[in-house]
């Protein structure tokens, strides 16, 4: 419901001048229900659920968004002012009044009771069913009271498990939410959204709305598909259900209501695939499923972490291992004191073999080696390479703690309970979607979540949540809004807004910073505002409480959901909330009681099945049973919350696995069963009897002519045209002997072979460095080194200006990551192999500059060049130079060339070319009458 509210009161908040009546609020939302519930059509049940107080972990997020947007508002207006635009005079809508216990949200609950009367009493449509509305007053978000709704309705003894449901809204939580429900049938409606701009723009009037239906029965299979591929590869059973537990556990982890992202793990920088590959990778290993119906299995999900935390290492390696290590190498110093002393540290603490390496900076040195470098020996008080990779990265992630979350020491402590507290909120938010709220007083206490490679020992954690109540209206009020929309509280609260002297005015800064932390979008940055603290805030309120004036005590209570439904019998005057505007229903024919808020569900069981006498069971029948029996135990335990108790008969059966149309001997069509080649076990007490359903033998096709009647279209499935599309001709001739006339469409097939054999004439023809060296009149070092990467950095050796380097290379070549740029560079065995086109690009490269190559050839024992050392006069600008190259790089077409896997067998371009020739050749098909 909250989507409509806002959709109708603040459609576009970029128009400063945008002004709104609140019956034509009211009035909207009333009309916006109407369309969806034509859209829709609901038979049996329609839910309006509004958001209620919502659990502490969610407040910091409404916090943070109603802070910027009172922000966002006060920026506009004095920009507006600014240009001498003239403002309308009447106030404009607070969008932050949509919280719970506000005035509005207080008056538009009257008026959604006075409308579903309306409805109820006027409109036939909406007689049939049940409607309940879950106002303000009831607390937990509108969406998670649905659920709870759902899970509440599937515990019932009578419950149709074919039930539809159809849940709205553009949150893309509610996907997770649905898919939580494990329920066969399941969509969401939601508005298409149109991005363009700094904002996706809403439509205003649902007449002029594209709706969608997302089917999330067809996202189960597109689940499925995705994480197939492991099926062979686990030990235990594959089970789609327990996948997509899984699949809801990731996606958690790219930060959501209740945390922060992962550092680096950005959605938009493919995280989700990050995520899945991993997933894949690791389950093999596992020997079960992480998540078990809401309930984190800790050992399983840390060797995940462990998996995924490679990732932390890859990214640091990528950005800045390469600069840092030239730091560390070239100059023998590091790049920041901390780190030297972390270093110093390390290199005490551990005993290290004193012996010298050679070849210690050569490709693997540059961690993105794009170039061969000359070996030289490394310094034997220097630390080992990956000694030295793991301080700097453990640098760089105590650099994170301290600058985002203001810790003067990374100590192992606070490391630990960083990590503690990401697992508990990872379990809190689990059973939040999947059992209801645990602990309405948890919440994650940072901005900002600890790195993967952080999260570790966690397997023997010990989670455990307090349930807490849930806050009052007025409290979540002072802990959601900002100072600038105080007037939605009563008087006697507002002071502990503004007042210097308010225990609690350091959680109402006038201004704040927001930080992108990696995302792109300004709604997606981190709100830095503190954390409140319940007591004090509590406290602070306690003194205030005996100001409030009756109404305000009415607005501050907790209340159940309403039920409605249409009684004939009933008839009475509903008066009307706002006579002015909206007319009294003179003949109300309702009935509503308060549903006592949902607790804990019950198992309703049957009658147990009377025990069989067995006279004799071998070993080998007695271990396949016990085996069965557990199994399907378990599952319907863990899958369906259902215990079975002891079981005495299992029925093993054949499942139906679809209909065959068949053609007997009077040249009638009839359906015939199919059934599963596999028996199954079933518990005899789980078995249903006598079940009514639609038996599709009844059909409306008799003949062969009502099956392929002339003009439809048929595949066929023998050979050896199998999968070829045709049309039926007129048959009457030959249906009596049970056959019908199709042509059908051949499509030729492309022959290859001639062009598989000649394959070489089209290939490219690579050439290691020195033949090429040789027609350029360079070294083969040359070569080498100008097809990776060359760094130049500003000033000189000796006096250099900055950290600044420019890469010049042509970077064909990636030895770090094993890939290649196709028609360009080759890597066979270990040695470099180079095409043509390289030899080209190297004599227009060395036409350019050939007093870059005449430095980096003299100069072959330097990481890095220095401008001014290439460039020496003092009528020669070194760094315009560095920016020509880099310019005439960037706009050569070689930038943009997609580079693959050295160990990929590819195809090249003209050899592809030839290929869709021949296909051309064969797209006229011929036709074969059979």
């Amino acid at each position: 419901m909250n989507g409509i509210i806002h959709q109708c009161s603040h459609p576009n908040d970029d128009d400063v001048h945008f002004r709104i009546s609140e019956d034509k609020i009211f009035a909207n939302i009333f009309h916006y229900l109407e369309v969806l519930f034509r859209i829709i059509k609901p038979r049996k049940v329609f839910f309006m659920a509004v958001d209620g107080v919502a659990p502490r972990a969610k407040m910091n997020q409404q916090r943070g968004r109603r802070f910027r947007s009172a922000k966002e508002a006060e920026d506009k207006i004095k920009k507006a002012l600014e240009k001498g635009e003239t403002l309308p005079t009447e106030a404009r809508f607070d969008s932050n009044c949509i919280t719970p216990g506000t005035e509005f949200m207080a008056r538009l609950n009257e008026h959604l009771k006075y409308f579903v009367n309306m409805k109820i009493s006027t409109d036939k449509s909406w007689q049939g069913i049940t409607v309940y509305l879950s106002g303000h007053e009831t607390p937990g978000e509108g969406e998670h009271k649905i659920m709870e709704f759902i899970r509440s309705e599937k515990a019932k003894p009578h419950h149709d498990p074919n039930t539809r449901h159809c849940l709205y809204g553009l949150d893309a939580d509610l996907i997770m939410l649905g898919l939580t429900s494990h329920e066969a049938h399941f969509a969401l409606l939601r508005e298409e959204v149109r991005f363009g701009g700094k904002k996706a723009q809403r439509v205003c009037a649902p007449e002029e709305t594209t709706f969608h239906l997302l089917h999330l029965s067809l996202m189960r299979e597109y689940i499925d598909y995705e994480f197939s591929p492991v099926k062979d590869k686990i030990s235990f059973e594959y089970d789609i259900e327990r996948i997509i537990d899984d699949w809801i556990l990731m996606g958690f982890l790219v930060g959501n209501d209740f945390i922060p992202h992962l550092p680096h793990l950005h959605i938009n920088h493919d995280a989700l695939p990050l995520l899945y590959r991993t997933y894949m990778a690791i389950l093999p290993e596992l020997g079960g499923y992480i998540n078990e119906n809401g309930h984190l299995n800790l050992e399983r999900f840390e060797k995940y972490l462990t998996r995924l935390s490679d990732f932390d290492r890859e990214h640091f390696s990528e950005v800045f291992v390469d600069l840092k290590w030239f730091e560390s190498k070239v100059g023998n110093k590091y790049l920041n004191e901390a780190a030297g002393i972390a270093a110093e540290e390390a290199r005490k603490n551990k005993q290290k073999k004193q012996k010298a390496q050679e070849n210690s900076i050569s490709l693997a040195a540059l961690e993105k080696n794009e170039g061969e470098v000359t070996p030289k020996t490394t310094l034997e008080d220097e630390p080992e390479d990956d000694d030295l990779f793991e301080t700097e990265f453990r640098q760089y992630k105590r650099t994170y703690y301290m600058t985002k979350m203001g810790v003067e020491v990374v100590s192992d402590a606070f490391l630990a309970d960083q990590a503690e507290c990401y697992v508990q909120a990872i379990q809190w938010i689990l059973h939040y979607y999947y059992h209801g709220v645990q602990s309405w007083s948890w919440y994650y206490p940072y901005h900002y979540a600890p790195y993967l490679s952080d999260i570790h020992n966690i397997s023997e954690l010990k989670i455990k949540f307090d349930l807490g109540k849930p806050f009052m209206p007025f409290e979540q009020l002072l802990a959601v809004l900002p100072a600038a929309s105080k007037d939605l509280l009563p008087k006697c609260y507002q002071h502990l807004m503004t007042s210097q002297d308010s225990p609690i005015i350091e959680y109402y800064p006038p201004d704040f910073k927001t930080d992108l932390n990696g995302k792109q979008q300004e709604w997606e940055a981190v709100v830095l505002i503190p954390f409140i603290d319940e007591k004090r805030l509590l406290q602070a309120m306690e003194s205030c409480n005996k100001g409030l004036k009756e109404e305000e005590k009415r607005r501050n209570t907790h209340s159940a959901c309403l039920m409605y439904w249409y009684d004939k019998d009933a008839e009475f005057q509903y008066l009307s909330p706002w006579p002015e505007k909206f007319p009294a229903i003179e003949r109300c024919h309702t009935r509503f009681y308060l549903e006592e808020p949902h607790g804990t569900q019950k198992l309703y069981m049957g009658n147990a099945v009377p025990p069989t006498k067995v006279a004799y069971v071998g070993d080998k029948e007695q271990s396949m049973w016990v085996k069965e029996v557990q199994g399907i135990s378990e599952q319907y335990q863990r899958r369906k919350g259902i215990i079975i108790h002891e079981t005495s008969v299992v029925v093993y059966a054949q499942l139906l696995t679809g209909n065959r149309y068949q053609l007997n001997q009077n040249g009638e069509v009839y359906l015939e069963k199919q059934w599963s080649k596999q028996a199954l076990p079933f518990v005899y007490q789980t078995v249903v009897k006598d079940i009514k359903a639609f038996d599709s033998r009844f059909s409306s096709i008799k003949t062969l002519d009502d099956l392929f009647p002339p003009g439809s279209t048929a595949f066929m499935l023998g050979s050896p045209y199998y999968g070829c599309m045709g049309e039926v001709l007129d048959s009457q001739d030959v249906i009596p002997e049970g056959r019908i006339r199709v042509v059908f469409n051949i499509p030729c097939e492309p022959q290859l072979d001639t062009l598989i054999q000649n394959q070489h004439k089209y290939s490219v023809k690579y050439n290691p460095a020195y033949i090429l060296a040789s027609r350029l009149g360079v070294s083969g070092y040359l070569v080498s080194r100008f097809t990776g990467s060359i760094f130049i950095g500003r000033g000189s050796k000796k006096n250099p200006h900055g950290d600044h380097k420019a890469n010049v290379g042509l970077n064909l070549k990636f030895n770090k990551k094993n890939e290649e740029v196709p028609g360009y560079t080759k890597k066979v065995g270990n040695e470099w192999m180079y095409s043509s086109a390289v030899e080209q690009l190297l004599a227009e490269y060395l036409e350019r500059v050939p007093e870059l190559f005449n430095y980096v050839g003299k100069n072959s024992q330097e990481d890095i060049c220095y401008e001014d050392d290439i460039w020496p006069g003092e009528d020669e600008n070194g760094a315009e130079k560095v920016q020509e190259i880099v310019a005439w790089l960037k706009a050569h077409p070689v930038s943009a060339l997609s580079r693959s896997s050295c160990d990929l067998q590819i195809l090249d371009a003209a050899i592809v070319e030839k290929i869709e020739e021949e296909v051309e050749k064969c797209k006229v098909p011929s036709l074969v009458s059979l």
